[in-house]
């Protein structure tokens, strides 16, 4: 298949795949030493895997990314890519069958490719949210990317984390959240405030060994993020949060980091910025966790302002929407 500019791609792009790169790296570096016999790696929102022009296919797009690190684990790695569009999932197919070769996969079948270290990659025509768990068990090291166009394309079902968690302790998750306030902000609260719900899930599938990250890109009209699931020690939380400023910085940008569990004032503060408004946020300052903790009814009681009385009326594009500066660069 030919070459081509993804038209998706953009300054946060390089940012994405180098961070989960990175997180991808460290889990599979770590693997055979944390108890795991095997790993099941899921990408929830596979897409259709395309190569693009001056980057090396394995850097450049989520398959490629799993496939080229699950090349070199000690474990034997299943990968499972899901797709729901069937366009995009013929394109994928069409792309994995071009590129693993590079990698040491050989065909196995139509949507399979095995490598002989022992890893296998099976492309899905399926929503990542009918991800099948049924195989995962206590010996499986689990990892999952989540990435979705927007937070309102979350393709983590909501008791997906719960489920892992119930199998095994060793799960780990990237999920993007983009929170654009030219299009989605501008959504009535009565429909925002259900994006704490899939943060709320992740939170509530985890063990005290673990916890998020949520690192926000600054200076982004977009308002993108990234949430981590991962262990709580020490040496992954630095190793977590080096991977986030470094691929940042990379692009000559920057992140605002919080845990949940270690300053989940910050953590909060961060996640309320993405998801509401200026004028909301106003309304609850120092009620913060009040907020968190009170139901989606008491929630919008406590913002007394026309989008909660209005529910259905979008806001006027402007400095209510701009939480994070503008970059004009």
């Amino acid at each position: 298949m030919t070459k081509h500019k993804d038209v998706g791609r953009s300054w946060r792009t390089p940012i994405k795949h180098d961070y989960l790169s990175s997180i991808v790296g460290q889990e599979a570096g770590v693997i055979s030493f944390i108890g795991a016999r095997h790993g099941i790696w899921y990408d929830l929102t596979a897409g259709d895997a395309a190569p693009v022009d001056g980057e090396d296919w394995h850097r450049a797009c989520s398959p490629g990314i799993l496939a080229y690190h699950a090349a070199g684990c000690r474990a034997p790695i299943h990968i499972r890519l899901h797709e729901i569009q069937t366009g995009t999932y013929d394109r994928l197919v069409g792309n994995l069958s071009e590129q693993l070769p590079a990698l040491g996969y050989a065909a196995d079948g139509p949507a399979t490719w095995t490598h002989p270290g022992g890893a296998t990659v099976t492309a899905l025509n399926v929503s990542g949210a009918h991800a099948d768990v049924s195989d995962v068990d206590r010996n499986a090291g689990v990892f999952v990317v989540n990435d979705p166009n927007a937070i309102t394309e979350w393709a983590m079902r909501p008791t997906f984390a719960s489920e892992i968690a119930a199998r095994t302790g060793l799960f780990r998750c990237l999920s993007t959240m983009g929170c654009n306030p030219a299009g989605i902000k501008r959504l009535a609260i009565t429909e925002r405030i259900n994006w704490f719900a899939a943060v709320r899930e992740q939170q509530r599938a985890l063990p005290a060994y673990r916890d998020l990250s949520l690192a926000a890109l600054d200076r982004d009209e977009a308002q993108w993020a990234y949430l981590v699931a991962t262990s709580a020690k020490p040496r992954w939380r630095s190793g977590t949060d080096q991977a986030a400023r470094r691929s940042a910085k990379n692009c000559n940008r920057s992140v605002s980091l919080a845990w949940w569990r270690q300053d989940s004032d910050e953590f909060t503060g961060l996640l309320l910025r993405l998801f509401l408004q200026k004028s909301e946020l106003k309304q609850i300052r120092g009620r913060e966790r009040e907020w968190m903790a009170a139901s989606n009814e008491q929630r919008l009681a406590m913002i007394p302002c026309p989008a909660a009385s209005n529910p259905d009326a979008l806001p006027d594009v402007g400095e209510d929407l701009a939480l994070f500066d503008v970059d004009d660069a």
